[in-house]
């Protein structure tokens, strides 16, 4: 019994063991597979990752041929294209397909524990080129340009960039200059003209005390003669005497008439010198007033100036203050016509105490007479004398500020190209300017010699006058980026114009510190002026005459550019072109020779300065037209600029099976599966 009752016991003891290790190992391999199934989340999920960028890798790499080809600049076309701009997405998800499969389209397909797939892609943001104001193609080209920076650029342009700050100071101090020339024309007329009545009114004779006594001589003879006829006794005698009393009174009366007429003469002479006076305050009042205009406006741009060209526009500003401002009262215009006032009140008092004789009678007339010669010895004209000598000029000069005025009316292109018909006549009128999105944005401060590397990559790989692009949608491609018109000829008119002004700036800037052409000016403008006393109109034409001097030798200097000759910034005796002498009788069919200026700058590099000027807005748009243009018209007539990236930044959903929690003892039948999200990124 014992022994039957004691194997039973052992029976039961080892089914309940075994019972307890198969549900102990059941639980261990459900840990286990837990385990290793969140170990493969892990692995799914970096998968994911990498596949994700791996695709927007692969993606990447197609970016667009035609940029790469024509400008060397990568971006990818999202497009691809097609009218879909969504298309790149597409793309993603087929390169991800492959990155996501294992052995995906091959013969001997293998095991993939991932056994994930993507289910869709979001777009969660993006560097369009056209966007930012053009920032992104900016970066794209800076990359393209980064080993290619020319040794001592930023230091050649800021030294360039100083001295065209100056000239362009100056020229448009000369520029204002302009506006007072008829002012200055008419303070001069009405000097002159003062000089003129204060000269009649010294001249002019009118002797009171001889008046006074022929006059009353006349009278004592009259009243002598009213004493004969009281005594005549005879009707003869009394005829007689009233024939000779009313000859008497008729001669009085002419008398006082012509002494009425003498002090209205010298009235009208010197009303006529009040007057002019009245005209040269007014007019020398109103050059102070654009003096001091021009001079607020110019303040900041004077200081820029250096030291020698700030003394010589100072000194000129200020000859000009003196001549024609009235400043100082130069021509002593203000002292000399002095007396002028009471003068006029003296002879209109004594017109009007003389007028009543003038018709006869001679009641009260010696104390007329005599109140009239007292108030003439307080008339005075030992004050007039002007400072000015009224000297016309013998001999004529040419107006050469008219002249200049007149070529360049004929048109700029033909005065600075020999042959205009050979330049190319393309155009082009984009779809939709980038301008316009790009007009007003607001840049983040970059540094200049970022700006400078854009520059030069713009003069490398675009055409210009002297360069022509071939196949584009223009040849004169950098004119275009800088004026902006619709036609290669008009660009190139627009920059001819502007290198023109710059020209003439930095002329003038020699002009003005070449004494002897200086000297030269002044003697054509008191020429043209006729009298050597208008000295502000003949400072303002000097220094017109200067200015369009300079314009003139600036048609001489592009149209040796436009030849492919080189033009000095700064210029000297030697490199100067055009006399005084060649400027009076320059016509369009015999502008100076071109000739080569050793160290001189060429086209390029004053294009290089023009391109420094331009804004960023302007310059990014214009480019990216150029670039769309180009590719529209080579290789795809639907691209455009607003769906080319360089950067992106996507959100991709992916979803994954569960492998070892499908296994029937780690709790089978488990059919939710993982919902993965990750964002990638990448950029050129």
């Amino acid at each position: 019994m014992y022994a039957r009752g004691r194997g039973q016991i052992g029976v039961d003891v080892k089914g309940h063991i075994t019972v307890f290790f198969s549900l102990l190992l059941l639980i261990v391999f459900s840990l286990l597979c837990t385990a290793i199934e969140s170990a493969r989340l892990g692995g799914v999920r970096v998968r994911c990752q990498s596949g994700a960028y791996l695709a927007l890798e692969s993606l990447f790499a197609d970016y667009s041929l035609p940029m790469a080809r024509e400008y060397g600049l990568l971006m990818l076309d999202k497009s691809y294209g097609t009218d879909n701009a969504q298309e790149y997405q597409e793309y993603f998800m087929d390169y991800l397909s492959y990155n996501m499969t294992a052995n995906k389209d091959l013969l001997l397909p293998g095991s993939d524990l991932c056994q994930a797939a993507a289910v869709g892609v979001t777009l969660r943001s993006e560097r369009v080129v056209s966007g930012e104001g053009g920032v992104p193609l900016e970066e794209e080209i800076l990359a393209h340009m980064k080993y290619a920076a020319p040794a001592g650029l930023l230091e050649w342009v800021m030294e360039k960039l100083g001295l065209m700050d100056q000239a362009q100071i100056v020229t448009d101090i000369f520029d204002k200059l302009s506006d007072i020339q008829s002012q200055a024309q008419k303070v001069d007329y009405a000097v002159q003209k003062i000089h003129r009545g204060i000269k009649r009114i010294k001249e002019y004779r009118l002797d009171m005390e001889e008046a006074e006594e022929r006059i009353g001589d006349a009278a004592d003879e009259l009243d002598e003669l009213y004493e004969e006829l009281e005594r005549a006794e005879t009707m003869v005698e009394i005829v007689r005497l009233n024939s000779e009393i009313h000859a008497v009174e008729r001669s009085i009366a002419l008398q006082v008439q012509d002494l009425v007429q003498k002090h209205t003469t010298l009235l009208e002479y010197n009303k006529y010198v009040d007057v002019q006076k009245r005209q040269y305050e007014e007019n020398t009042r109103l050059v102070a007033d654009k003096l001091v205009v021009m001079e607020e406006i110019f303040a900041e741009g004077m200081e820029q100036l250096d030291e020698d060209t700030k003394g010589i526009v100072e000194t000129e500003l200020s000859s000009i203050r003196t001549r024609s401002a009235g400043e100082g009262d130069y021509y002593k215009a203000s002292y000399a016509t002095e007396d002028i006032r009471p003068n006029i009140s003296i002879l209109e008092s004594n017109i009007q105490a003389l007028s009543p004789y003038m018709s006869g009678g001679t009641d009260g007339l010696r104390n007329v007479l005599r109140s009239c010669t007292s108030a003439m010895s307080v008339y005075s004209t030992e004050k007039m004398e002007l400072n000015y000598k009224d000297e016309a000029v013998s001999g004529s000069g040419v107006d050469v500020i008219k002249r200049i005025k007149n070529l360049l009316g004929s048109g700029l292109l033909g005065l600075v190209v020999d042959q205009p018909d050979k330049l190319s006549d393309s155009a082009f009128s984009p779809e939709e300017s980038y301008e316009t999105s790009l007009r007003g944005y607001n840049y983040e401060e970059k540094e200049l010699l970022e700006q400078l590397l854009i520059n030069e990559y713009l003069l490398n790989r675009f055409g210009n006058m002297l360069e022509p692009a071939e196949d584009k949608v223009l040849a004169y491609e950098l004119e275009y980026i800088l004026k902006g018109k619709e036609k290669d000829k008009e660009n190139l008119t627009a920059v001819a114009a502007e290198l023109l002004l710059l020209r003439s700036g930095m002329n003038l800037l020699y002009l003005l510190g070449n004494a002897e052409k200086r000297a030269q000016a002044e003697l054509l403008a008191v020429l043209l002026a006729g009298f050597t006393g208008m000295h502000g109109i003949i400072k303002v034409t000097q220094l017109l005459i200067l200015a369009v001097w300079a314009q003139a030798e600036g048609i001489a200097d592009v149209r040796s550019l436009f030849a492919g000759k080189r033009v000095p910034l700064v210029k000297d005796d030697l490199s100067w072109k055009l006399s005084l002498e060649g400027l009076a009788k320059l016509t369009s069919s015999n502008m100076p020779y071109e000739k080569e200026e050793v160290g001189g700058l060429s086209y390029q590099d004053y294009l290089r300065l023009l391109l420094v000027k331009e804004k960023r807005s302007v310059r990014n748009a214009r480019t990216m037209n150029l670039m769309e243009g180009v590719v529209k018209k080579k290789y795809d007539k639907g691209f455009t600029l607003k769906e080319c990236v360089t950067e992106l930044v996507i959100c991709t959903e992916f979803k994954a099976e569960p492998v070892f929690l499908m296994l029937p003892f780690a709790g089978g039948g488990v059919q939710k599966n993982y919902q993965i999200e990750g964002s990638s990124s990448y950029s050129y």
